[in-house]
């Protein structure tokens, strides 16, 4: 992203965020991602939460880098933030993961209150224990103030293991419910499985998706439910990327 372009991005958000905040329909804390590339709107103006997606870790002619993307670090007006990074391979190199620490750093030096880093992997099932591995890793890594999080699959809680998941060093799962910029047609018959987990999670939405609200109610019974993060997106030209925006 341009500076013109970021600079344009931080004045849109300025504006989205210049009418008093509102309660969510739920009366609960409401989160949003926040995407690069998506335009914020007046729908953040009650966010309490938002996860900034910062950029993304993928593998260059062999070499892992970081490609830096989304708002640049300054002081916004959201109570709290979490730093959302994608990662498309757990090759890591040391001074990539320290990279993502100082941004951290950066953003809550600039008067944020950085709850702590999120990732976006898509681990296979089947591989969540190659993926654990990797958290305990970065888990070392960052400061303990700093808390982990990641975003799940659907059928991890299904098919995979429970205790692998309730053993990850994170402090926030999000389970998706949507692909692109649709609802999971089925994502219901997921989500009893997900009353069997032991750290604190929530359940990740498309903006304007389906939504079954009367089984998801059937989450509140967890004592480690902690609401929904809605994915916000772009309108709609006619297209979907992986992650449902424009």
């Amino acid at each position: 992203m341009g500076q013109r372009a970021q600079i344009l991005l931080v004045m849109a958000l300025a504006v989205a965020l210049l009418c008093p905040a509102a309660l969510s329909a739920q009366g609960k804390a409401a989160a949003y991602w926040l995407w690069s590339g998506v335009r914020p709107t007046q729908t953040l103006r009650d966010a309490d939460i938002v996860y900034l997606h910062q950029g993304d870790v993928v593998s260059v002619a062999g070499q892992t880098v970081f490609e830096r993307k989304g708002l640049p670090v300054n002081q916004l007006t959201f109570p709290r933030i979490w730093l959302t990074v994608r990662f498309t391979t757990l090759d890591v190199p040391d001074a990539l993961l320290l990279r993502l620490t100082r941004l951290l750093a950066r953003w809550q030096a600039a008067g944020n209150h950085v709850v702590g880093l999120q990732v976006d992997f898509d681990a296979a099932t089947h591989r969540l224990g190659d993926y654990a591995l990797f958290l305990h890793r970065l888990r070392q890594t960052l400061p303990a103030d700093y808390a982990l999080g990641v975003t799940g699959l659907l059928d991890w809680a299904k098919t995979g293991s429970v205790q692998t998941l309730n053993a990850l060093p994170v402090d926030e799962l999000v389970v998706q419910s949507y692909q692109g910029r649709s609802t999971v047609a089925n994502y219901t018959d997921y989500l009893p499985a997900l009353l069997a987990l032991r750290i604190p999670f929530k359940l990740g939405l498309v903006q304007n998706g389906a939504r079954d609200t009367h089984e998801e109610q059937q989450l509140a019974a967890s004592p480690w439910y902690r609401g929904t993060v809605t994915f916000m997106l772009n309108p709609s030209r006619g297209g979907s990327s992986q992650k449902g925006y424009q």
